[in-house]
């Protein structure tokens, strides 16, 4: 069926995983990032979310350093091997860490920290 090559080309596994991975992101450049919002809005929402049915009331800064943190956990693995993340989502998700460390330091009072 030689009509139908140029539609879906099958990845090749010969060389492992990753080249299966940077296929993919290849044809769909925003699937890390897309990923990476992912795993911070599910890690804040469901902490705020958790913590306001718990106890009644949720600590942003902190859910926000640690949405930030668990979103660059992954961040840093996936800049281990070229063409996983770009440079720029990268620092932004440095400035991001940056941020909510400074939002939840400056949100204390200094018996609290």
């Amino acid at each position: 069926m030689f009509f139908l090559d140029h539609l879906y080309v099958m990845p090749n596994s010969t060389t492992g995983a990753d080249s299966i991975f940077l296929q993919a992101l290849s044809a769909v450049p925003l699937l890390t990032p897309m990923l990476l919002f992912f795993v911070f809005v599910v890690v804040f929402l469901g902490g705020i979310i958790r913590q306001k049915v718990k106890t009644g009331t949720a600590d942003y800064s902190a859910w926000a350093i640690i949405a930030s943190v668990s979103t660059l956990l992954p961040t840093l693995l996936f800049s281990v091997t070229a063409g996983f993340i770009r440079l720029d989502w990268l620092l932004i998700v440095v400035t991001l860490n940056i941020l909510s460390a400074i939002w939840f330091f400056l949100d204390r009072k200094i018996t609290e920290v």
